[in-house]
């Protein structure tokens, strides 16, 4: 069941909106940020002993599709020379990246595309296996809304902790 909700974001009107009583809500210049931010509260929220060991879910379809577009955008923006980090930036590894090292994080990350599919409602919530054997997740699900120049985009991460009952 899902135990606690954080959220971080790169745009402050979004993140005001958001119905759902969450903890705070920073503001973060960079998407990595907001994802660190998010997993630093969700993660914090559980029990030391199972903390650094549990799994994260990456649900990272919008990014990647947005990722990808931007992409296609700088490969045909004549002005502009591709640079490594172009090709780096479509990977969402790359958004929970800073956080998983800062805290030396040893569970499993598994990041999870999922388009839509017939009789699956969008936005269905993404339900990790809690058992008493890995007692805890969290799912991170990376929003993009991407704005009038394909390579920039503001950026929703909510990160939701479940749990095993008895935990």
């Amino acid at each position: 069941m899902p135990w606690h909700r954080a959220l971080a974001g790169t745009d402050e009107t979004r993140l005001a909106a958001v119905p759902v009583p969450l903890a705070a809500r920073p503001v973060h210049r960079k998407p990595a940020d907001a994802a660190s931010a998010a997993l630093g509260d969700a993660f914090g929220a559980l029990p030391e002993d199972v903390r650094a060991t549990a799994p994260l879910y990456v649900l990272c379809h919008d990014y990647g599709t947005w990722a990808a577009r931007r992409f296609v955008a700088r490969c045909h923006d004549t002005a502009r020379r591709l640079r490594p980090s172009d090709s780096v930036g479509l990977e969402a590894s790359e958004l929970v990246r800073p956080y998983l090292t800062a805290t030396e994080h040893r569970g499993d990350c598994y990041l999870l595309a999922r388009p839509a599919e017939p009789g699956v409602e969008p936005g269905a919530e993404f339900t990790p296996a809690v058992t008493a054997a890995r007692p805890a997740a969290v799912v991170l699900d990376l929003i993009v809304f991407p704005g009038e120049d394909p390579r920039d985009a503001d950026c929703l991460a909510l990160a939701t902790t479940w749990k095993a009952s008895g935990l």
